[in-house]
């Protein structure tokens, strides 16, 4: 593969000049008039081939480039649409990576467990490298023959650990190895790193083997070490065109966010903050998809337009921002021509570019321009394409243009235009980001069901409770804490129209409609979560958690339930009598009983039941009700909806059962509460899904806990729904996206199998519940030498140990008719297996006066008996006699086994010609005496 540069041309002007009233302000509003010139395909053309415009190979089809004047707005919308997916299937874009990472001292500081504002959290003894360190594998699990990854650790120097190597099996181990090995040093030197990544790559940017070039620098603290003396950003512009899009990550609150995100808006690349160790996995594992579903690189949209027209640039400051430059047209007017950098494109990822017209427009368009012809805007989209090695410029064909008439073609809704969010705003400044929230376009009542616009309100103000930008202004602490480097990260992802995490609604708009970025993604999510967990390289502290990590609580966006021990308010039925009222345990309420609520009596139609160790609970409330954090409650004598973590009065684990309530259906959303030891607490299918703009957040908003029809529909697929009894020990699902809980789920059948296991072996005792099986080898070449148990014996196994093939099922030996063994060492050890079974067994007559001759004697029937045969008959791994097995680890660590076999093989193939060379020579010898 090798790298081609596009060119893609788009012209739009208008038919018919629009006169402007100055005593009518309203007619200011209409659109520019606009004619409209687009690439039309066969024949050459002259203009076309001096403009360079060159189409693609056979395969991929060109990006879609539409202009879109508004009809009530003054600017225009640009949308560039790349192909969906490729057109033959493909696993993902082939990259070349460069990890810089970060070995500086403080990389060794512990990574704590994400978990909810407030909660004390348990330390794994895993540092910030350990967790970075697995990131890297995961990028590396999801590479193969055709990716290359390299890998620079900075300190106080920069070390080149790998350089670009294929991604093999053995390159694999390999780089893993390399991975693993990582120490922290002393000091940050993020300038030697970067130079350092970018020297692996090639020096030509246009000849990268038809692989997308990518660097990474993950850091966690301030550069403080030789850096460049001019400055980052001027550094990195004298460098011209650098060979690879350039990615940086922060992790942790000490940042220049300014300095990484400028740094990565020079290289073509984005910027994430990563704010604790719950985001490492969810914004690596979308980096490296948007990377392996790139289908071209280094885009830059150049536009020519008159420049009376003042075409202005909507996305905010940002260091790679060009300036428009002058020149003179073929009009008796001025052109303008401004470049925007669009850096990398996805599939099926489309880019929307919205332009505002000058303020001395409407002026010109009054006075001097009245009966001049429609202004033309032109739109060139040049970009680096990955094309087969084979495929020869001087045969590509010129891409002609012919001009024809297109109307204005309509706009889809405002939010669609994925209008950027607002610059970082001083905490001071909040009461001018209400001001602008009320003005937002999407905040309008016929977008209320549109999923963009929401998702643009979710993170602005929506009812998630972190991770939004009024909640980054809310407060001084907030701001200086982590939302001057939130909210850089988050104006980042839309201005590049990237889905960057799982954590924000309004950037997990874009990249939905791409299936191979999905893939990619979801491919990245799944290596992260089943990877094994790093070993903790920091010493256990007391009280440190010990048991197995889960790489997925690393990998993130807790139970609504009160513990079984408190006591809910009855409005009829039986119950402890307490100062005239009825009341009874939560973990004794059933279907069917009558609770009192605020608006009245109303029927329990289920409880839900969880089985939780050591979990988190608050105690809240004078009677000491014990509660989950999150489960929104009201105190007595408040006056609203609270989470029990911001009122509690101590915090303590819990090993139980907590249950939740369903309530019969009822519209209104105060009937879904009821009261808990003088605590009123919400219920499950409330009615509050959320809330719309301006109106006061309600923390008991859920969009799954919160819907009725969509609890009871979960709940159904569980066990016990029909009947008058609790819902035993359900689990939550997450939606794939944002990682909120969406369904209920039956848990793992683990405990009722163990039951079941039991009461069989009750029932058939002294019989044992499983039967004896064979020991066999795995049948890959990889893992041969892993030894289970089979499905059933051979014939040629029972007839050697002496056992009829119908005789056998029926004192528990598995018999498979089908299977041979040609193992001469697996047929010993089988055989020998059925004769000690054999020897163990006790059979007892069906008739106690009739003993038959296969049964056991009476007073050999004494003795201990067993329920598994497996506890007994382990999986032991039969070898042949004369020989032992070495274990992998006593190999030496300079032994190539690929070499070894290789000699081996060669002195098997040449043992007679050595052995006839050596017969020779002691012929000739003994000819010359």
């Amino acid at each position: 593969m090798v790298s081609r540069w596009m060119r893609q041309r788009t012209s739009t002007a208008g038919s018919n000049t629009t006169s402007f009233d100055s005593s009518d302000d309203s007619n200011t509003e209409q659109a520019l008039p606009i004619r409209s010139r687009r690439p039309h395909t066969p024949d050459t053309d002259s203009e076309s081939q001096e403009r360079g415009g060159i189409p693609e190979e056979t395969g991929d089809p060109q990006p879609d480039i539409t202009i879109h004047p508004f009809p009530t707005k003054d600017g225009l919308l640009i949308n560039i649409r790349p192909p969906r997916e490729p057109v033959e299937p493909l696993h993902h874009v082939p990259c070349d990576i460069v990890l810089v990472i970060d070995v500086s001292g403080s990389m060794n500081s512990e990574a704590p467990v994400p978990g909810n504002p407030g909660e004390t959290k348990e330390q794994y003894g895993l540092s910030v490298l350990d967790l970075t360190k697995h990131a890297a594998k995961t990028i590396l699990e999801t590479l193969n023959a055709n990716d290359r990854l390299g890998i620079v650790t900075f300190a106080t120097e920069a070390q080149i650990v790998q350089r670009l190597t294929p991604m093999t099996p053995q390159n694999k181990r390999r780089t893993k190895q390399e991975i693993e090995g990582m120490k922290t040093r002393d000091i940050t030197n993020l300038w030697a790193g970067i130079q350092t990544g970018l020297s692996l790559f090639d020096k030509n940017p246009t000849l990268s083997n038809g692989k997308v070039p990518a660097l990474m620098v993950l850091t966690d603290g301030l550069p403080n070490h030789m850096c460049p003396s001019q400055g980052y950003v001027p550094k990195l512009r004298s460098m011209g065109q650098l060979p690879a899009t350039l990615h940086t990550f922060g992790f942790g609150f000490s940042l220049r966010s300014g300095l990484l995100k400028s740094i990565a808006e020079v290289g073509g690349g984005n910027y994430s903050f990563i704010p604790d160790a719950g985001m490492i996995g969810t914004i690596f594992v979308h980096a490296v998809a948007n990377l392996q579903s790139t289908y071209a690189n280094n885009a830059v949209l150049r536009l020519e337009y008159p420049a009376y027209l003042g075409l202005e640039e909507t996305t905010g400051e940002a260091v790679d921002k060009r300036k428009p430059l002058g020149f003179e047209g073929n009009g008796s007017h001025p052109y303008t021509q401004l470049i925007i950098s669009l850096s990398n494109l996805q599939y099926g990822h489309p880019r929307d570019i919205y332009l505002r017209y000058g303020p001395k427009l409407k002026q010109s368009l009054r006075t001097e321009l009245k009966n001049e012809a429609p202004p033309v805007v032109t739109a060139v989209l040049e970009y680096q394409r990955l094309t087969p090695p084979h495929t020869s410029r001087n045969h590509l064909p010129h891409l002609p243009l012919r001009p024809h008439r297109l109307p204005l073609l309509p706009l889809p809704p405002p939010p669609r235009r994925r209008t950027p969010t607002p610059a970082p705003t001083p905490p001071n400044t909040l009461d001018r980001f209400n001001t602008f929230l009320a003005s937002f376009p999407a905040t309008a009542p016929e977008f209320a069901n549109d999923p963009p616009c929401q998702s643009l309100l979710q993170d602005l103000c929506g009812p998630m409770r972190t991770g939004q930008v009024a909640l980054a202004l809310s407060t001084e602490d907030y701001y200086h804490r982590w939302g001057k480097h939130y909210l850089p990260s988050l104006a980042g992802a839309h201005a590049r129209q990237i889905c960057n995490s799982f954590k924000d609604p309004g950037p997990l708009m874009y990249g939905k409609e791409s299936p191979l970025f999905v893939a990619c993604r979801d491919r990245l999510d799944a290596a992260f979560d089943g990877l094994e967990a790093p070993k903790p390289s920091l010493r256990s502290k007391a009280g440190a958690y010990k048991g197995k990590i889960r790489m997925s609580r690393y990998n993130r966006s807790s139970n609504p339930c009160f513990a079984g021990c408190e006591r809910v308010l009855l409005a009829g039925g039986e119950g402890e009598g307490k100062g005239g009222e009825r009341w009874v345990r939560i973990g004794r309420l059933r279907a069917g009983m009558r609770v009192v609520t605020p608006k009245g009596p109303r029927r329990v139609v289920a409880v839900l039941k969880t089985a939780v160790r050591q979990a988190r609970m608050c105690v809240v409330g004078g009677e000491g009700v014990l509660v989950t954090p999150w489960h929104p409650v009201v105190m007595p004598g408040g006056d609203g909806w609270v989470f029990p973590k911001d009122v509690a009065r101590g915090k303590v684990r819990y090993t139980g059962s907590i249950y939740s309530v369903l309530l019969q259906r009822d519209a209104d959303v105060d009937a879904h509460a009821i009261m808990v030891g003088g605590v009123w607490g919400v219920t499950l299918g409330h009615g509050k899904m959320g809330h719309g703009a301006g109106e006061p957040v309600d923390v008991r908003a859920h969009q799954f806990l919160g819907d009725y029809d969509r609890v009871i529909e979960s709940l159904a697929r569980l066990h016990a729904i029909k009947h008058n009894q609790q819902i035993p020990n359900n689990h939550f699902r997450k939606d794939w996206q944002r990682r909120v809980r969406c369904h209920f789920d039956q848990p793992g059948k683990k405990a009722s199998r163990r039951i079941a296991r039991r009461a069989k072996a009750a029932a058939v005792a002294p019989r044992p519940v499983d039967k004896l099986r064979p020991v066999v080898r795995c049948p890959t070449i990889k893992y041969n030498r892993r030894t289970r148990l089979g499905r059933g014996f051979s014939l040629a196994e029972l007839k050697a140990a002496g056992i009829p093939k119908l005789y056998a099922p029926t004192i528990g030996i598995s018999v498979d008719a089908r299977r041979q063994n040609l193992s001469e060492e697996g047929l010993a050890a089988n055989v020998e297996r059925l004769k000690a079974y054999k020897a163990r067994l006790i059979v007892f007559p069906k008739r106690s006066n009739k003993a038959k001759k296969a049964d056991t004697p009476a007073e050999q029937r004494s003795g201990e008996t067993t329920q598994s045969i497996r506890g007994v008959f382990g999986v032991e791994q039969p070898i042949a006699a004369g020989f032992s097995e070495i274990k992998k680890s006593d190999l030496p660590k300079s032994t190539d086994a690929y070499k070894s076999l290789r000699k081996a093989r060669s002195d098997a193939k040449l043992v007679g010609v050595r052995e006839k060379r050596i017969k020779d020579k002691a012929d000739a010898e003994a000819a010359k005496k």
